[in-house]
C-alpha cells in the first residue's frame, strides 16, 4: 500500500491547522481545507464531495496530506 513519507506527514501536521492549505489524497485526489470551529472541510476538486474531520490525525489517517 502506498503511503506518504514521514518529512510530508510531519509537515502537513502543521499546515493543516490553517485555512484555505491545499491538500493530497494518496489516491490522487486534490482539495482544499476550511477549519471553523474546530472542524476540518476538504472540499475536493471538480467534485460536489465534502469530507469532514474533527482533528489533524483524522485527516492524516484518511490518507490527505499537504500539496
Amino acid at each position: 500500500m502506498k503511503t506518504w513519507s514521514e518529512k510530508l506527514i510531519t509537515l502537513s501536521r502543521e499546515y493543516l491547522n490553517y485555512t484555505d492549505t491545499r491538500v493530497k489524497h494518496i489516491k490522487g485526489k486534490f482539495g482544499l481545507l476550511t477549519i471553523e470551529n474546530n472542524i476540518y472541510t476538504i472540499t475536493v476538486s471538480n467534485t460536489n464531495e465534502t469530507l469532514t474531520f474533527n482533528s489533524v490525525d483524522d485527516i492524516l489517517k484518511s490518507g490527505w496530506v499537504v500539496d
